[in-house]
């Protein structure tokens, strides 16, 4: 069998092990998620979902912070139905520090 006949098994389904099965399905890979609670039963799947586009420049991981925002946009994109995705400007606002006694 080619390479690309055998099925995968992927250990996990949270956000992790759904992605890689996704991007599998794009590439004509056959995939099985096994998790023994679900999907997406823990962290990755009770998070708030918020993603900053800038947070992280200037650090080792910026580049790769970049590119997952621009993935989430893709995928909102390309996915059908309705994602719940929506991009939004956010602001910081800082108030300074003060002690009571």
């Amino acid at each position: 069998a080619a390479m690309t006949d055998l099925p995968v098994v992927i250990c996990g389904a949270g956000v992790i092990g759904v992605s890689i099965a996704y991007q599998l399905g794009l590439r004509g890979v056959r995939s099985t998620l096994v998790d023994k609670v679900g999907l997406c039963p823990a962290a990755s799947g009770k998070a708030g979902g918020f993603l900053a586009l800038d947070w992280n420049d200037g650090s080792s991981v910026g580049p790769l912070s970049r590119r997952s925002f621009e993935l989430h946009q893709h995928l909102a994109d390309t996915l059908p139905g309705d994602t719940g995705y929506r991009r939004l400007t956010c602001e910081l606002a800082g108030f300074p520090h003060t002690t009571v006694s």
